[in-house]
């Protein structure tokens, strides 16, 4: 999956990654007709926890869930880990573990601990040279041809676009300026700065909605939409189960809902395409 991922950089075309929260989301994605999916650690932290993404998820819970979007699914997976989960020895690790996964790209960020959702205030930066330390551990520790993708959280422009040279220099294969809060910094992200770019989206976040024809005008090379799984369960699951508690009748549920036997058909179609069981 990483060489198919790595593959997919240098063909024409820009890839849409649906940010996912867990294997069934991840399944969903894939049915959708996305070409690969992006483990979101926002969504990871919410779901999986039911915590703010504040950096309190573990390297080892990321890994343990990766593992299994990874098994179920056939297309790449890229996954959020954060800052890496500590210094160069921790992303060390954290490359050996999404490798063992079958991880087909990471993301790793430039944030301090604890780190803040990429469209929260008051997100801090490590200094350049001690990302750089992280950075250049996570690519010298590679076993596979898996893809980094290196984020800046910098709140400054200039120090922003500084950052993503930088790390394209080192050796990155692409670059996100997380939280590009208006038309005109995306704008001169793509123009100001060469090599694979990616712009992450959020219904209600910083950066402006921009359509995926859009983006690849601009030159965007990977159009990440992270939270949209998360956002429209809870939606319905917060409006569908209120009216389940208030009419206590499930039938009233029946034109939001999937049924038994869609489900599982579902389910077991995907089941039986598991790579373990081939």
């Amino acid at each position: 999956m990483a060489e198919r991922f790595r593959a997919r950089l240098e063909e024409p075309g820009t890839i849409v990654l649906p940010g996912c929260h867990d294997v069934l989301s991840a399944l969903l994605s894939q049915e959708a007709g996305f070409e690969a999916i992006f483990l979101s650690g926002y969504g990871v932290a919410a779901s999986f926890l039911g915590n703010p993404d504040i950096g309190l998820t573990t390297l080892s819970e990321t890994a343990q869930l990766a593992r299994h979007v990874v098994n179920a699914i056939n297309v790449p997976a890229v996954v959020d880990v954060d800052n890496g989960y500590g210094n160069e020895e921790n992303v060390s690790r954290t490359i050996y573990e999404m490798e063992a996964a079958g991880v087909a790209a990471i993301q790793l960020e430039d944030q301090v601990s604890p780190k803040r959702c990429g469209h929260a205030e008051g997100k801090k930066v490590l200094p350049l040279d001690l990302y750089l330390k992280n950075l250049e551990a996570a690519l010298r520790a590679r076993q596979t041809p898996l893809c980094i993708v290196a984020r800046t959280d910098s709140t400054d422009m200039d120090d922003a676009l500084r950052r993503a040279r930088r790390y394209l220099d080192v050796g990155a294969e692409a670059v996100i300026v997380d939280g590009l809060r208006d038309h005109d910094a995306v704008k001169r992200f793509t123009r100001e700065v060469h090599g694979h770019k990616q712009l992450n989206l959020i219904l209600g976040g910083k950066t402006p909605i921009l359509t995926a024809d859009e983006a690849a005008a601009l030159g965007f090379k990977i159009l990440l939409y992270s939270t949209p799984a998360l956002y429209l369960s809870t939606h319905a699951i917060q409006r569908h189960l209120a009216v389940l508690r208030a009419t206590g009748d499930l039938s009233s549920t029946g034109e939001a809902s999937v049924t038994f036997g869609a489900f599982q058909g579902f389910i077991e179609r995907h089941y039986r395409d598991r790579k373990y069981l081939r």
